[in-house]
Formats: structure tokens, C-alpha cells, sequence
């Protein structure tokens, strides 16, 4: 059954792009100012990265429930709430002075993207049905990407932490802003009245297709965050102090990404199955993060960034995707699929890096912290790649699924 586009599916797309963009530039700031508030406050590489992650652990703590709010109640509503606290997070974390307070007001701010991440599969399915969702999916990925390139770019240039904390709260008001004049709930209604939150939540979680693309996602995301958050700090320091230079292959190998989530699902719906070609992609993932801190400085680490940009952006917006073309998933239910899914995506994030990798770099190669630690990203993303090749076979593209479960039921038909 063909679902019908909306002219206004841009503006909603266009929203969704710039409210990640912003909310991920607030996030990836903090690894931005990596050199600045590093020796401010004499944090070591552990705790640097557990201040960094902490906006996750309200994905962790607030991910299912909010799904299956936005599912109840409507995205536009939920995500308003979550705004609200996003803003008030922010102008806290400009007045931290230690690391509790910046741990405690960075965990408020993440009130907004745990939202937003648990709900995202679900609003661009209804706005971009059928093979329109893997481009559109691919877009949104982007704003996070160019939110990273942008932090990571303009990190080093602050006075201070607390000069960047600000330029983040004002983002903040603006993100409110556009989010409550420019969005719009879909016209053909995205709430689920037949079961309330709980029974929603209680039913995805017998699906183990749910349990392990939320794994999948796990260390997508894991992988992901541990290399952006110690990227400045640790090609700083590989370059010899070149913080100029260092920050712009960040910024870029940010545009990577974005260009990857972008380019790598049109490339990747011309393939029949997914779960080789996901493979695959975590496998040389894998390889390019582990070559990073063992090439020479410069062209080669370019040359690197961009293909580990390629290869994580798409498994980016490929891993985000999943859930959509996963069998036996009921479309009204994506919300609080999305929620689980966000959750364990949100523990990767916030856990991986500061709880993990790092330590465990710190006590077993203390000269050569960074390269440890992008290796245990790529084992991340080979993790990754593992866990896809448990799933069922799917296809590559929502419009392929769409088109199999047309067939499949003419196929039925004909049998009766």
C-alpha cells in the first residue's frame, strides 16, 4: 500500500537536522575544549570522558520511556519537555565550577537528545515512507555530524570552558524555538491508543530482534563517541602540540561522516542483504581506526579520517534504520522500539569511553594512552558488525522490505 508524501515532510526534515545539529554541537563541545578544560580543571583522560558522556546517561535512564511517550502522546509535546530541560541543563552547566556540577548539569542537558534519538526512526518513517526513509535517515544523521565538525572546529578558539558552556546555552534557546514554531506531528496521526506505555514497552521487549539491534547499536555508538571524544586530545598530542592542525582534521573527519551517512545507504540499498554488507563495513572500520595513531601525522591521517567517516557514517544511519526494516515490527510500535534502541545506544555512549576504554588504556599502555583507546573503538565496531549477523536476514532498503511483504502476500493469496 503506497503511504503518501507531504509536502511540508522537508520543513519537518529540515528541523530535525537542525535540532540534532545543535543538540550534538552542545554535546561534542566538551571533547571540543579538550585541551582548554583538560589542564583547567586537571582532569585525567577517565574523567574527561566521563564528562563528556554523561548527556547519554539520560538516553540510559529516560530512552524506552520516552519513545513510548512520544508514541502516546505525539513527538512535538515530548520533545517540548524535553527542550525545556535541555535549556535549563545548559545555563547550569555554564556556572559549574567542579566535576560533579559539570557532570550533573551535562546529564540534565541530555534530557533533549535522549528524546529526540528514541523518536527519530518512527517521525522519518511517517514522513519519508518506503526507499525516501534511508536518504531522509541518511540527512539527519548528517545534522549530528556537522554539529560534531562545527565543536570540534571551533573548541580550541574559546577563552575558557565556561565562555564555550555559553555559546551552547544560547543554542539552546534557539533549538526551543524552532522546535515549537517549525515542527509539526504527522497529518495522519503518530500516537498508539490501543495499549497503554507499559504494555508497548512490555511487548517490543519480547522480540529478540529488539534486544539485539539495540546491542548492535550498543557498539555503533560506543565505537562512535569513544573516537570523537579523545579525537582532538589524542591527534594534539600525536601531532606534537599542533592544536590548530589537529582540531581541523577533527572538523573535518566530522564532514566525513556526514557525507558517509549521507552517500553510504544509497550505496548500500543496490546490494540484496544487509547483514554482509554491515559486516563488512564494521570490519574495515575496525582496521582504519587501528591504523590511526600508527601512521605518520598529516596526509596519512587525513586519508584515514575520511574513510573512517565513510564507514561510520554509514553505520550510523544504517544501524538507526534497522529497526524499520526489521520483520515482525509493527510501525506504530517504532516509537518505543526507537526508546530500547536509544537506551542501549545511550549506554554505549556514555559507559564506553570514560568507563572502559580509557581505564583500561590508562593502566595497561600509559605511554601510548590514544592509540589504545581508538583500537578499543575499532573492536567496537567489529562487536558491531557481529551482533548484525545474528539478526534475520533483511533487506537493504524500506521500500525493498515493502515491496517483499507486497509479494509475500500476493504469494498467500494465490494459495488460498
Amino acid at each position: 500500500m503506497d503511504e503518501k508524501l507531504y509536502p511540508q515532510r522537508w520543513i519537518i526534515l529540515a528541523v530535525l537536522f537542525v535540532v540534532l545539529c545543535i543538540l550534538q554541537f552542545s554535546v561534542i563541545l566538551t571533547p571540543g575544549i579538550a585541551t582548554i578544560i583538560m589542564p583547567e580543571y586537571g582532569f585525567t583522560p577517565a574523567q574527561f570522558g566521563i564528562i563528556c558522556n554523561m548527556p547519554f546517561l539520560a538516553g540510559v535512564l529516560f530512552g524506552i520511556l520516552s519513545g513510548s511517550l512520544g508514541d502516546r502522546y505525539g513527538t512535538k509535546i515530548v520533545m517540548l519537555i524535553g527542550l525545556i530541560i535541555f535549556v535549563a541543563g545548559a545555563f547550569w552547566r555554564v556556572f559549574a565550577t567542579d566535576f560533579i556540577s559539570l557532570c550533573i548539569s551535562s546529564l540534565v542537558m541530555g534530557f533533549a537528545l535522549a528524546t529526540l534519538n528514541s523518536n527519530s526512526t518512527k517521525v522519518i518513517r511517517l514522513w519519508f515512507p518506503g526507499k525516501a526513509m534511508g536518504p531522509a535517515m541518511g540527512v539527519y544523521v548528517c545534522g549530528a555530524c556537522i554539529g560534531a565538525s562545527v565543536a570540534l572546529k571551533m573548541g580550541p578558539s574559546f577563552a575558557k570552558s565556561a565562555d564555550a558552556f555559553l555559546a551552547c546555552a544560547y543554542a539552546a534557546v534557539a533549538t526551543l524555538l524552532i522546535w515549537f514554531f517549525l515542527f509539526r506531528n504527522h497529518p495522519d496521526g503518530e500516537k498508539s491508543e490501543e495499549e497503554s506505555s507499559l504494555q508497548q514497552i512490555k511487548s517490543v521487549l519480547k522480540e529478540k530482534n529488539v534486544w539485539l539491534i539495540s546491542i548492535m547499536i550498543f557498539f555503533v555508538f560506543g565505537c562512535s563517541t569513544t573516537a570523537q571524544t579523545y579525537m582532538n586530545a589524542g591527534l594534539a598530542e600525536y601531532g606534537s602540540g599542533n592544536i590548530e592542525f589537529a582540531s581541523t582534521i577533527s572538523a573535518v573527519s566530522a564532514i566525513f561522516v556526514a557525507i558517509g551517512s549521507i552517500i553510504m545507504p544509497a550505496i548500500i540499498a543496490k546490494f540484496k542483504k544487509l547483514r554482509p554488507v554491515m559486516l563488512m563495513l564494521c570490519i574495515a572500520q575496525f582496521i582504519v581506526l587501528c591504523l590511526v595513531f600508527i601512521l605518520p601525522f598529516g596526509i596519512p591521517t587525513l586519508i584515514l579520517m575520511f574513510f573512517m567517516g565513510l564507514f561510520l557514517g554509514g553505520m550510523l544511519a544504517m544501524g538507526k534504520a534497522i529497526p524499520a526494516l526489521l520483520p515482525n515490527i509493527n510501525p506504530r510500535d517504532l516509537g518505543a522500539v526507537g526508546g530500547v534502541q536509544s537506551t542501549f545506544q545511550n549506554i554505549g555512549a556514555w559507559c564506553v569511553a570514560g568507563y572502559i576504554i580509557a581505564p583500561i588504556c590508562q593502566v595497561l599502555i600509559p605511554g601510548n594512552v590514544y592509540f589504545g583507546i581508538y583500537v578499543g573503538a575499532g573492536i567496537c565496531a567489529l562487536l558491531a558488525g557481529l551482533t548484525v549477523m545474528l539478526l534475520p536476514e533483511m533487506p537493504t532498503s524500506l521500500d525493498a522490505k515493502i515491496k517483499m511483504e507486497e509479494m509475500g502476500n500476493t504469494a498467500a493469496n494465490q494459495n488460498t
